[in-house]
């Protein structure tokens, strides 16, 4: 791995991963901010409905992630179109009128890209991108691109009233395993001091390149591509206006979301 220099207030990371042939892999590093609705401790405990309006994340964000009221569809946000993955892994695009409970996003601008030059599992992306990172204490959005040897998702299906905990509703996801695609991971990795806000750990949605299929990732291998990051140092978060979400009581159970997300990856 070449190091990682400093100059001024300018940060450039001259990357090379596994023997790739590009010296210079740096962008100058440009603001980002995160607009999120609601928290993961609301998702979890069962609050499926928000207010938000795919129109109005729309204003906050052309990149993110989310999932879409009464948990119908996972929410990917790329080039500011809204694609809804259902829960048979079919992409469709959503309309500005439908609603969230859940989503984050921002206008994308990476500050560091790393070049992907060989096979790597889920929990060797996710090590090597810790490893490079110069904080853990930073909020980071990623784009990870490329030719994947498998991966494996999931969408959950629409959700009925009186709406179960998440921990009962995942039970019922699709779970599906492809080969050798090309495509897109989307999300993000917020640091532990927000893990009630947040996943402390990478959340990605996946996008294959045509946008014909989709999910929540579970695992993956990539045979090689890019990674994106963009560092966060400004966060806003929009809480629900609704009953539901001021009478629940949150818990953010770290082993319920283990199983929910795969203990493995």
């Amino acid at each position: 791995m070449k190091a990682i220099g400093f100059c001024s207030l300018i940060i450039s990371f001259l990357i090379c991963l596994f023997g790739c042939g590009n010296k210079d892999n740096s962008i100058a590093l440009k603001p980002n901010s995160v607009f999120q609705y609601s928290t993961l401790s609301a998702l979890l405990e069962g609050v499926y409905d928000g207010e938000l309006t795919v129109g109005e994340l729309k204003k906050h964000g052309n990149y993110g992630i989310g999932t879409f009221n009464a948990l119908d569809g996972e929410m990917v946000l790329c080039k500011g179109e809204c694609y809804k993955v259902t829960s048979d892994s079919k992409v469709i695009k959503a309309g500005d009128s439908e609603k969230t409970p859940f989503a984050a996003v921002c206008n994308f601008v990476p500050d560091t890209i790393i070049k992907i030059g060989r096979p790597l599992s889920l929990k060797e992306i996710k090590h090597y991108i810790d490893s490079v990172m110069p904080s853990g204490n930073l909020l980071y959005a990623y784009k990870i691109s490329g030719s994947f040897d498998s991966i494996v998702i999931r969408s959950v299906p629409k959700q009925q009233k009186p709406y179960v905990r998440l921990i009962e509703a995942y039970k019922a996801q699709g779970i599906y395993t492809f080969a050798h695609l090309d495509g897109i991971l989307f999300g993000y990795k917020f640091p532990h001091y927000l893990k009630d806000v947040n996943m402390d750990d990478y959340h990605l949605h996946f996008l294959t390149t045509d946008k014909s299929k989709g999910g929540h990732l579970l695992n993956c291998r990539i045979l090689n591509g890019q990674v994106a990051v963009a560092s966060i140092r400004n966060f806003q978060l929009q809480l629900p206006d609704n009953n539901y979400f001021n009478a629940t009581k949150f818990l953010n159970s770290k082993s319920e979301l283990l199983k929910i997300e795969g203990e493995n990856n």
